[in-house]
Order: C-alpha cells, then structure tokens, then sequence
C-alpha cells in the first residue's frame, strides 16, 4: 500500500506495528486503481478470481461469539455497541439487535427507531469497536476466516460505498465513481447480449464480468472495514493479534447485555 496519496487525517486509534504501520485507521485516502491490486466489494455475491467476496456486515452466515453471546451478524454486535451503555433500555435494544437475523433491518429498523439513544461518545469507540467484532468474527467462524485468508496478500481491500450515499458512506467504504460507470455500461451490454437468459444466471454472469474489471480509477474514502479486514488477515497469515485498542475500550466502558466488558483474556487465536 506505499502507492497509496494520503489527503488528510490522523493516526486516531492506531498503533505503530510493524505489521500493520501503513494501516492508518480514521485517515481519508486515495487509491489508484491503475497501481494497485484493489479488490472492492459491496454486494454479498461480488466476485473476484472465483472468491465470492461476502465480506461485509450486512452478510449472513457467518455466525459468531462474542464474549459467550452468539451473533448471527457482525452488523448486530457492531450495533451492540451503539447501545453500550449501563441502562436497562440499552439492554433491550441490544436484545432486539441480537435477535433480529436480518442484518439490513436490525440496521435500517432497530438502530432507526433507537437513534437517539445511541452513546453520545460514539465516533471516538467506533473503529476499535469495529476492529474488535470484525476480529472475534475472524476467530470464530473458521469458513469467515478461510475466505479472508483465500485473498492475496498484495491484494487492498476496499468496501466499495460509491453507491451509497448515507452520512458513514465514506468513512466505512471509499468511492469510485469512473469504475461504477464502466461497470454499469458492462451490466447494459451483457442484459443486452443475453435476452433469454435466467436472472440467477445473469447476475452470476454479471458479477463474475463486472469483478474482472477493478483497474479504473481512484477510490476515496477512509475505507475503515476495507483497513480492518486487512489488518485481520495481517493478524490471521502471522498468528498474532491485531493491534485493538484495549485501554480504549476499557476506557469507555462497553455494556454487553448488562454486563461490563473487561477485554481481559484477549490473547487468544482462533480455536
């Protein structure tokens, strides 16, 4: 990632590792699709050199602990921790959250309607936080873990968001808009092309022909999943743990289902 034009931004809720030292969390970037590997993703069937690349919140079926409370969704422990404060409503709602196995509702309806309830302090927890449940999903889900690990290591992953356009678009994910172009002209031809095609196998098609295309243009963003994804498998091919924020954490004093969480005992691997 030494290509990589930094625009702005800090080293928030980094350490200088030597592992993970040109992984800066909280920084806008640029990547130039022409000299880098990017591999982006964004829909849960993206395809890239036949990996379907499942790799965001919202994907089902890599379920997990956490911290002895199963998950079906890293989305619903990431928003577990919106609701993390000591209070009996906070509870409930992380109850709902867990039980919710729509990823997309537990966001779009549960979070919604609780809004105001979320921690004041939220943007200063939420990457070590992300970086925590992205990383207990690693070590608890051997097929999540099999995957990360089945992408090349010079490969930039990116959450591509350049079509989404809520308030954290760019803080999660980086834009693209000449690569979404190109695709989408790619998309009209092969619909074009394949009139009596099934659609299961149409989009399949499309899938696999839009991800062979990924050398065009710049992406912008903070790109954090994209960093965190990386920074686990990092942490997965050299055995070690990567570098959370522990004392941050502890720090701001996280509630899961009533309970303080401690972080102790945070050295394991995987099982």
């Amino acid at each position: 990632m030494d290509d990589r034009n930094i625009i702005g931004g800090s080293r928030h809720n980094t350490f200088n590792h030597s592992l993970f030292g040109n992984i800066v969390l909280g920084r806008t970037e640029m990547y130039d699709a022409n000299k880098l590997n990017c591999w982006p993703f964004c829909k849960a069937t993206d395809v890239r050199d036949g990996i379907t690349l499942c790799l965001g919140n919202l994907c089902k079926g890599y379920s997990f602990t956490l911290n002895g409370h199963i998950f079906r969704t890293s989305e619903a422990a990431y928003l577990c921790g919106e609701f993390s404060s000591h209070t009996a409503l906070s509870e409930a709602i992380q109850r709902d959250l867990q039980a919710e196995p729509n990823a997309f509702l537990a966001k779009k309806v549960i979070k919604r309607r609780n809004a105001e309830h979320i921690r004041q302090d939220w943007e200063d927890v939420r990457l070590q936080w992300m970086l925590y449940v992205v990383w207990h999903k690693c070590i608890g889900n051997a097929d999540f873990r099999n995957l990360l690990l089945s992408i090349p290591n010079d490969v930039v992953i990116i959450e591509d968001s350049t079509a989404n356009h809520g308030a954290t678009s760019s803080v999660w994910g980086a834009k693209n808009k000449e690569l979404r172009n190109v695709r989408r002209a790619l998309k009209k031809e092969l619909i074009a092309h394949n009139p009596t095609m099934k659609k299961k196998d149409l989009n399949k098609l499309i899938s696999e022909q839009c991800g062979k295309i990924t050398d065009v243009g710049n992406f912008v963003g903070e790109n954090n999943m994209g960093k965190i994804l990386k920074m686990c498998q990092i942490a997965l091919r050299n055995n070690v743990i990567p570098p959370i924020d522990y004392d941050l954490l502890r720090k701001k004093k996280i509630y899961l289902f009533g309970e303080l969480l401690t972080f102790n005992g945070e050295d394991r691997l995987w099982e």
